[in-house]
């Protein structure tokens, strides 16, 4: 009994010092040799003291007395040095408290490592954002130079229009997540503007419904398919109907945009960048919960589902 005593009192230190300051400050700068020095010091040390006290404890002498008192010839001078038994616990210690360090830092690792990645992703989340608001405002800004240049009386009203939408797009863009029932208000202003500057061969329409109560997604998520299809889908010379239209369903957004493909002198060209954008946040926000299907037949169909 006192033997386990003992062994537990000399190598609790040398669990504590090993893990927390001979592998760290040693072992870690690499300077191996010392830290081999070290540890078979601390070995030798640690069986001396075994041995003394072996050979000096009351209990163990007197059951060594009357084991060997029927042999006359055997001359006791006290238990082997290097005993198995406490180099097998002091081995045992040793890679104990080797071993916790590495799985505690192997953890801290991850811990940063994924402490990491959270901040880059929200980095690159807040740059594509920022990215949305100046490519939104570029085109809006161009809807009304189109109405100023004509004199046109919808100007002022285009104008203050366009001050409550950036009003959105300022407080609400800071969010990590906004009510659906505000991203549809906010749509809403973005075609009532949009409508202003349109002629009466153009038909728009926008559908919405929230059947099972309110929900929060990423702020201005569908503006730039919907900024796509008044680039891309109207015409003053052809008629044209862009529709759209979004439907929660349970645990489902379900977002719809159908615009006409015009004849290809009337297509202009452009950098996708507010389509990439969305298509890079939907992968970082909703990884493997959304599907985004776009199709050009007759007519340029996009069709978002997202699950919450």
């Amino acid at each position: 009994m006192w033997s386990y005593i003992y062994t537990t009192l000399l190598l609790a230190p040398f669990y504590f010092a090993h893990r927390y300051y001979i592998i760290p400050n040693i072992l870690a700068k690499k300077r191996i040799l010392i830290y081999l020095l070290i540890i078979l010091s601390i070995l030798l040390a640690y069986l001396a003291v075994l041995y003394y006290i072996s050979v000096n404890a009351k209990e163990t002498k007197e059951i060594l007395k009357s084991a060997y008192a029927s042999t006359p010839y055997y001359i006791y001078k006290g238990p082997k040095f290097f005993s198995t038994g406490p180099l097998a616990i002091f081995l045992l210690i040793f890679v104990i408290s080797g071993g916790s360090l590495v799985v505690s830092s192997w953890f801290q690792a991850e811990a940063k490592k994924e402490e990491i990645s959270k901040q880059q992703l929200q980095t690159e989340l807040s740059l594509l954002k920022s990215q949305v608001n100046p490519h939104f405002l570029f085109n809006t800004l161009n809807s009304i130079y189109s109405l100023a240049l004509t004199n046109s009386e919808k100007t002022p009203n285009s104008v203050l229009k366009l001050s409550k939408i950036m009003r959105y797009t300022l407080e609400e863009s800071k969010k990590d997540m906004v009510l659906l029932s505000s991203e549809i208000e906010f749509i809403n202003s973005y075609i009532e503007l949009q409508l202003i500057r349109l002629t009466n061969k153009v038909k728009v329409s926008f559908t919405h419904n929230i059947t099972e109560g309110d929900a929060y997604v990423a702020p201005l998520l569908f503006i730039p398919f919907i900024e796509n299809a008044f680039k891309y889908g109207i015409s003053t010379h052809h008629l044209s109907t862009i529709s759209f239209d979004i439907a929660k369903h349970g645990n489902q957004i379900i977002f719809s945009c159908v615009n006409d493909i015009l004849p290809k002198n009337y297509k202009i060209d452009g950098t996708g960048t507010g389509l990439a954008n969305t298509k890079r946040r939907l992968e970082l926000l909703y990884p493997n919960t959304h599907q985004l299907t776009i199709e050009e037949t007759t007519t340029f169909h996009v069709l978002l589902k997202i699950t919450l």
